[in-house]
């Protein structure tokens, strides 16, 4: 948490900085529920999603301030910057680098800090994830991992964004390059594209192999005469209104256009150019076009988007989850430390699901590699928890719930079941039926005498309720004196 050795100069840092396009941009959800957790979960009245500039703050997200920016003479992280990955300031009267900072010395009497770094890819500090209180105080260990955590996550929604906007900026690249071809020395070089000519009054004159190709027109097929035939009907409208208007006058005139494939009836994606050609003394003689099938690029662009969505939905569904975590702890928490415990506990859990989830490429993991894993730390090669089903996927929602209420179940039987002494057992058992419907059992034996709870804490609220939807099921948690049993009924998705 100490001063490192600066390996960067300004320039290149405020070079990261700006790539990712963020200063001065409006609010936004997922940085602001970034701020909320980090001010719940350290009890700091002002919390921060920051991006340092050169002469200022800017504050993507925040709570308690009030305010977008501040100069950076007076910001705390213009130091934080400067530290390996975090900086933890728990008196700023007591340390010599803020105690004639205007904002400790007079209003608003700022005394506590912590701030983890946002890093580029490349190691240079851009911001931080950070948190300020008025009294002096210390940071657990718990809330400086869950501000490493917080701007890790925060880096992974600037370099979402980022790639969005690099992969816009392809595409004009792209389609810039693509103009550049649309003229008559190119159509005559590159004769596999589309290439065709028509007269002065639009009648198709021309169309070599590979146009003829692109449009299902065999190579001793008939001509149609006019070039609104080639054109699919959906995009008849955009040719009159955006096409036609230029090249009557006299422009030449590129649009992504849908042809009409003869042979099929499909239409055809193809980057459509248009242009004039003249004779000598400027005299229209025609028009020549060309043509490039674009599928393959439009399927790309489709699976892109879909990866990009894909990847913003899982990083606001893991958000959802820890601050669902967080909220719902603290309410039935019976003191402080004990929530932050509890947080601590099920934040790992979850990280833990993940893992498993990443190494079987994010959609989908074993059933028995989530049963595993939320087991192995209770077990310790003892044999007193046993396992027995079939290996089947669970959707990602499947397996992170089910892992969640293993572990809840594993560290209560660890706290006061079956594995709390020397003597006590888990056994989980599940069924997979042909038809998919899914039953799991957990019962445990040879512990100590069990008693049905007074209340009922979150714990169980997330074992008996919260888990059941993801299998379009229900679930049941029994309190039998021999030992705690849960079953759970429902259903596996289906795997396509």
């Amino acid at each position: 948490m100490g001063v490192k050795q600066i390996n960067w100069d300004e320039t290149e840092r405020s070079a990261a900085l700006h790539s990712y396009d963020m200063l001065d941009t409006p609010r936004e959800q997922d940085f602001d529920d970034l701020a909320k957790v980090a001010s719940e979960f350290c009890a700091a009245p002002i919390a921060v999603v920051n991006l340092v500039d050169s002469t200022r703050q800017f504050f993507k997200a925040e709570v308690g301030l009030g305010v977008r920016e501040t100069p950076l003479e007076t910001g705390f992280c213009q130091h934080a910057i400067l530290s390996e990955d975090i900086l933890v300031i728990p008196d700023a009267t007591k340390d010599h680098r803020f105690d004639c900072n205007p904002l400790v010395t007079g209003e608003p009497g700022l005394r506590a800090y912590a701030g983890a770094l946002l890093k580029s890819p490349e190691g240079l500090p851009i911001g931080t994830v950070c948190v300020l209180d008025y009294q002096p105080r210390e940071f657990t260990h718990a809330q400086v991992e869950m501000l490493r955590f917080l701007a890790r996550q925060a880096m992974a929604q600037l370099e979402l964004r980022r790639t969005v906007a690099q992969q816009r900026q392809l595409l004009r690249r792209a389609r810039s390059a693509e103009r550049e071809k649309a003229n008559f020395e190119r159509v005559v070089r590159q004769a596999s594209d589309f290439i065709g000519m028509a007269d002065a009054h639009g009648h198709v004159l021309f169309l070599n192999d590979a146009a003829r190709a692109l449009v299902g027109l065999a190579a001793d097929e008939v001509l149609r005469t006019s070039i609104w035939d080639y054109i699919a009907e959906e995009h008849h409208q955009i040719f009159r209104e955006d096409v036609i208007p230029l090249i009557r006058a006299g422009d030449s005139c590129e649009r992504e256009l849908r042809l009409r494939h003869f042979g099929s009836g499909a239409s055809v994606p193809a980057l459509y150019s248009i242009f004039p050609m003249r004779d000598e003394i400027g005299d229209l003689l025609g028009y020549g076009f060309v043509s490039k099938d674009i599928s393959e690029r439009k399927a790309e662009e489709q699976r892109r988007a879909e990866v990009m969505g894909e990847a913003a939905h899982r990083i606001k569904n893991t958000l959802a989850v820890v601050q669902a975590i967080v909220s719902q702890t603290l309410k039935t928490a019976t003191s402080l430390d004990q929530g932050r415990e509890s947080i601590s506990r099920r934040v790992a859990a979850l990280a833990s699901a993940q893992d498993i989830l990443t190494a079987a490429e994010g959609s989908v993991a074993d059933i028995v590699d989530v049963i595993s894993s939320a087991m192995a730390p209770h077990d310790g090669g003892t044999g007193r928890v046993t396992m027995g089903g079939p290996s089947r996927l669970l959707a990602a929602s499947q397996a992170l719930g089910l892992s969640l209420a293993l572990h809840e179940l594993a560290t209560n039987a660890a706290k006061y079941g079956a594995l709390s002494g020397d003597a006590g057992n888990v056994g989980i058992e599940w069924t997979v039926s042909p038809e998919g419907a899914f039953i799991l059992e957990w019962i445990e034996s040879g512990g100590p005498a069990v008693a049905t709870p007074s209340g009922t804490g979150f714990g169980s609220k997330l074992i008996k309720k919260m888990v059941a939807p993801y299998f379009q099921g229900a679930a049941t948690l029994d309190f039998h004196a021999e030992g705690v049993r849960f079953r759970l009924e429902g259903k596996l998705a289906e795997m396509v």
